[in-house]
């Protein structure tokens, strides 16, 4: 079989040759050597002998945002931009990891009411456009190999999700919440509507299967506020894609235990990214029991057993993971990321393992 085949048979439960390993080399593959990252992915992925998975392939809808004013400049230990709009400014800050060639998000845009007044100004003036190029380059690239799913939507997750992690914070939204609901839930609402509206134009492109950054996990909110709120996103996505007889596929890294039941109702056709503690919080073995045999699992290794294991010790944790996964459609990866570390002889190692199981 080749790496599509195999792959699209893998995840629809269909027979294949072996269990495919599609490594997600997200933090990692900027510390390889430079000659390694010149070749390609494609190249690094034949070369240890994996299948390409190549999540969030380009999408074909650009999110063109209001004309505003925009002003970068350091402020003591922060990079902070501000957004000036016809309604009010917002302001947001960005912190250097001391540890790593990051950046991460400090200071939230949507601090007061009027904030998310200014948000709702923005979204009631964006506009989406159809852009098929970055799709084409991709195809013929190193997309030309392997199973696409494309991104689903230019903002990448969520309404809900992206207030979460982009303009609010957990902490705040949730006061947010009490303090002003109506304000919150009108944008909300307005969000949804934008995601739907580019949803609509994405499903028509080249791609038999999409994803998002959902980046699912109840250490971001509840059940009960995923039910409300994601939940009822997800349901209309899976709905137009379903008209198209695509299918969506969420990135889900974190804790889903009391998560992908939920997921399954709402149509969602695979889990991409789920992992075992410390990472995730549940096992393989237990999202196989929770979901059956008719629902998708991608991932399985937790990025730091991938890393601590020695060959002989990794070795049997993916022989477990692959035997746990195999009750219904899987795929094997590295679940969400790669800490900079993981040797490529740890990833043939994988790949090795793979190939040989049945």
């Amino acid at each position: 079989m080749t790496s599509k085949e195999r792959l699209i048979a893998a995840i629809e439960g269909n027979d294949i040759d072996h269990i495919p390993f599609s490594p997600n080399l997200a933090y990692l593959w900027e510390h390889f050597p430079d000659d390694i990252q010149k070749k390609g992915q494609l190249d690094f992925l034949k070369m240890i002998g994996a299948d390409p998975l190549w999540r969030g392939a380009p999408c074909p809808v650009k999110e063109i945002l209001p004309e505003m004013d925009k002003k970068e400049f350091v402020e003591n230990d922060r990079k902070v931009t501000v957004f000036s709009t016809p309604v009010g400014q917002l302001r947001l800050g960005y912190m250097k990891s001391d540890h790593g060639n990051t950046e991460f998000l400090v200071e939230h845009p949507l601090k007061t009411e009027n904030d998310y007044k200014v948000q709702m100004w923005i979204e009631e003036n964006t506009k989406f456009e159809y852009d098929p190029e970055p799709v084409k380059e991709h195809f013929k690239g190193e997309g030309r190999e392997g199973l696409s799913l494309g991104m689903l939507l230019p903002r990448s997750k969520s309404a809900f999700q992206h207030l979460v992690e982009h303009l609010a914070g957990t902490e705040e939204l949730v006061y947010a919440l009490m303090d002003f609901p109506e304000t919150v839930t009108m944008l909300w609402e307005k969000m949804v509507e934008n995601n739907l509206k580019a949803a609509k134009i994405v499903a028509a492109a080249d791609y038999d299967y999409f994803i998002t950054w959902e980046d699912s996990s109840t250490q971001n909110y509840s059940p009960t506020q995923y039910k409300q709120y994601i939940s009822s996103e997800i349901q209309q996505w899976c709905k137009i894609l379903k008209e198209h007889d695509k299918k969506y596929i969420q990135h889900a890294c974190g804790h889903v235990k009391d998560l992908v039941l939920q997921m399954k109702m709402d149509g969602v056709f695979a889990v991409e990214s789920i992992s075992p503690p410390p990472t995730g919080n549940i096992e393989i073995k237990d999202a196989r029991e929770k979901v059956g045999s008719d629902f998708g699992i991608i991932g399985g290794i937790e990025p730091t057993k991938f890393l601590h294991y020695d060959n002989n010790q990794l070795g049997k944790y993916v022989e477990q993971i692959i035997k746990e996964g195999k009750g219904g459609p899987f795929i094997l990866g590295n679940s969400d990321s790669c800490p900079p570390g993981v040797t490529i002889e740890k990833f043939k190692l994988v790949a090795d393992i793979a190939r040989a199981s049945s």
